[in-house]
């Protein structure tokens, strides 16, 4: 029998794949045979909006990836979760079973369950609209034209919350003197159904509706054997979007949107790694989950172009309700003989934004934008966990109306907070064009942010009222160069800084644990080639960046069980390069693509934290004359100080969802038929192995890498309005995991969650 290869030659394997892939590109278009066809297909412009003026993502000087719709339903990709296989250096992986976790070359969120008292640190706008909290993203994709995804900190023009980028949904607008009307239905294994339609209806000529409508459900992939076969991983979602266009002059337009969105499923499986059944797609837990979510978005966005500078204005409401339990032991009674259940973990959040932008004429000598950001966020958080080793009944594991001022014997955690949020900044940013080759670019963001924390804290073992308070005022900018080699070929160098605003625990004198926590910071070198070569049909993107990041944002454990909260590590650095390549040639019948990310991080200098698990086995260790016996961790020193001397000095460890190597191939060829055109389309993707945690645990915290493979097939037609196609996600029905995740809270268990598997669906779309 072979041996398999160890992980540094597949690596190595991949990497040489990659490149083998450009330069059978290459050589496909100087073969004498195909010199004609090759030269008559050249690749599609794509236009992105990085910085607030649409251009080519050729001449846009950083690396920015854009994700048409097509290429998203080719994939059937549905939430953001599926760009890891589109973007370079994007990662998307879950925690807690709800919170989707995005990073970008290793710079996001790490931290999860504390979403109303931190920031992402990938920013996310919809249309404009920045979407101030981590729990939308758990959204389906809707009505979407293309995704942007800005890689690197946008210090100027997006300011906090990109530190490590930042992705823009741009969704279909209503267009006037034109009617469209487009919609798809599809099926597939675990019982899938979406439904979508679209129309755009001209009203006169200078108004235009657009109304788009969804609805997408499929079984859970993961069965609770312990609950009757209880599915988990399902989606039963719908949502709903109507925009109005109003432009009664070529200089001007309003579009004042709309959207809804609800999701009512049983949650994403989190299967303990101690799960005594070994098929990744069963669990046995004796707690049901359940997850419910409720958004609405609507926005006003003004556009004015004066001859002297233009004015850009985007008004909007954001409302989420969203409901969530979760067995926090990922485990069941009978085998750890405790258990560990979230009765209510529910989120409510109105959020205000306003952003006012004025720029100059395009094509400008000197071209510049100034403009200025405001939010203004009210959350509130009710939570309830039960834990004991007693078997519980259904009742215990009820919240009653009266728990927050008598709460029972098993209650180990309850928290009611309220948080607000106000955040404001202003900025400037122009380009001076030097040259017609040379162009220089600087801008400044100055960034104000403050929280307010009122938490009321309740258990078994007491109570207390909190109220903490955080301002933060930090200057964020961006200094780029960038130079024409060829109309083809530029290079560009850019140092950035980037932010995460710093924000309050829910601390009332923990040991450890401060009442606040500190910015993050990114001081980001980039330099960069952007290329059409052969005559425009092989594009090839390369970029090298090195970070240094100050006061990384973790969860640190205290003492205290129940008690923990973000801290800061003072020093990352991170370094890395990244390859994009797409194709195109036999006179269009031809696309291949790929991306290439190689990534090195590291934890700088000597710092001590607690790990959650070492805090556990100490807390809890039986003997009596252990210092946390007989509840000691509630209120002895003595069991404190144990916890803080088993504290790990986690100096060169590498940074959680960062690995070393990830990328995607695809390849696309079209026939032309006699009745019709028919594609077929094969994509490959590799995840390489990374960190759950920095402590880098190998039993814990090893994320293992893994590969997918997707198939399309699609045949439309001449003279029809309808498309029939066929998708095979995850052909080889891998069981890759996406992600780990370590509860630092209650009984600590660790988790896992795995990929989606094979799923074959056949769709049949229409447009008039």
């Amino acid at each position: 029998m072979a041996s398999r290869p160890t992980r540094a030659k597949r690596d190595l394997m991949f990497t040489t794949c990659f490149f083998a892939m450009l330069a059978c590109a290459a050589s496909a278009d100087e073969a004498p045979s195909q010199a004609v066809t090759a030269a008559a297909a050249t690749l599609d412009t794509v236009i992105v909006t990085a910085n607030r003026r649409g251009a080519d993502v050729q001449r846009t000087a950083q690396a920015i990836t854009a994700v048409q719709a097509k290429a998203l339903d080719e994939t059937f990709v549905t939430n953001i979760t599926g760009l890891n296989s589109q973007v370079p250096s994007l990662q998307a992986t879950k925690a807690a079973g709800f919170e989707n976790l995005v990073t970008i070359r290793g710079i996001g969120s790490a931290t999860p369950e504390n979403g109303l008292t931190t920031v992402p640190g990938v920013s996310l706008f919809i249309d404009g609209v920045y979407i101030a909290n981590t729990i939308s993203l758990d959204q389906t994709f809707f009505d979407i034209d293309r995704v942007e995804v800005m890689r690197g900190p946008q210090g100027a023009l997006y300011g906090q919350s990109s530190i490590g980028g930042a992705i823009n949904i741009v969704t279909k607008q209503p267009q006037p003197n034109h009617f469209d009307a487009s919609g798809d239905l599809s099926g597939g294994t675990y019982s899938l159904f979406r439904g979508r339609a679209e129309v755009n209806i001209p009203v006169g000529d200078t108004v235009a509706v657009r109304a788009s409508i969804q609805k997408y459900d499929h079984e859970g992939f993961t069965k609770n054997v312990a609950l009757n076969d209880f599915g988990s991983d399902d989606a039963h979602d719908a949502g709903a979007k109507l925009a109005v266009l109003w432009k009664p002059t070529d200089a001007f337009s309003a579009t004042l949107s709309a959207q809804l969105y609800k999701a009512n499923q049983h949650g994403d499986a989190q299967k303990n790694i101690n799960d005594p059944l070994p098929d990744p797609r069963k669990v046995y837990q004796d707690y049901p989950s359940h997850f419910g979510l409720e958004s609405q978005l609507y926005h006003l966005n003004l556009n004015w172009d004066g001859p002297a500078f233009s004015i850009r204005s985007v008004t909007a409401y954001q409302g989420l309700d969203h409901t969530q339990r979760i067995s926090s032991s990922r485990s069941a009674f009978s085998l750890i003989g405790s258990y560990d259940d979230v009765a209510a973990w529910n989120t409510h959040v109105h959020n205000y934004t306003q952003e006012f932008d004025i720029l100059s004429p395009a094509g400008s000598r000197f071209e510049w934008i100034v403009g200025a950001f405001a939010l203004y966020q009210g959350s509130k958080q009710y939570v309830v966990e039960y834990g004991g080793s007693t078997l519980p009944t259904e009742a215990d594991l009820t919240p009653l109306p009266d728990i927050s001022y008598n709460p029972p014997a098993n209650l180990n955690y309850g928290n009611i907070s309220h948080i607000l949020r106000r955040s404001y900044s202003a900025f400037a940013q122009g380009t001076y064009h030097a040259t017609d080759q040379l162009r220089v670019t600087a801008g400044i963001r100055v960034n104000h942010d403050s929280f307010k924390d009122d938490s009321y804290n309740f258990s078994a073992f007491g109570k207390n009222t909190v109220v903490n308070r955080s301002k933060d005022t930090v200057p964020t900018w961006r200094v780029e160069a960038d130079y024409d080699i060829t109309p083809d070929n530029m290079a560009y160098a850019s140092y950035a800084r980037g932010y995460k605003p710093g924000g309050v625990n829910g601390s009332f004198g923990q040991v450890v644990i401060q009442p606040t926590f500190d910015p993050e910071k990114n001081d980001a070198f980039e330099i960069g080639l952007k290329n059409y070569l052969f005559e425009r049909s092989l594009r090839l993107n390369i970029a090298a960046f090195y970070y240094n990041q100050k006061n990384f944002q973790y969860i640190q454990t205290d003492p205290v069980p129940f008690d923990g909260g973000i801290s800061n590590i003072p020093k990352v650095r991170d370094y890395g390069v990244e390859f994009e390549a797409q194709y195109v040639g036999m006179d269009d019948h031809l696309r291949t693509g790929a991306s290439l990310s190689l990534i090195k991080g590291e934890i700088v200098g000597s710092y001590k934290t607690i790990d959650s698990t070492v805090a556990n086995a100490i807390e809890n260790d039986p003997s009596p004359s252990s210092p946390c016996a007989f509840g000691g961790a509630f209120y002895s020193q003595a069991c404190w100080n144990a916890v803080i001397a088993a504290a790990k000095d986690i100096k060169g460890k590498t940074p959680p969802a960062m690995p070393k190597v990830s990328g995607s191939a695809y390849a696309a060829y079209r026939w032309d038929l006699p009745g019709g055109a028919f594609t077929a389309r094969v994509q490959y993707t590799y995840r390489g192995a990374m960190w759950a945690r920095i402590f880098n645990e190998p039993v814990l915290d090893k994320v293992k890498s893994y590969s997918v493979t997707d198939l399309f097939f699609e045949y439309a037609p001449e003279r029809s309005r309808f498309r029939y196609a066929l998708t095979a996600t995850n052909l080889f029905d891998k069981a890759g995991v996406n992600s780990r995740y370590t509860d630092p809270y209650g009984t600590g268990q660790t988790s896992q969650q795995f990929i989606p598997p094979r799923q074959v669906i056949g769709t049949i779309s229409f447009a008039y």
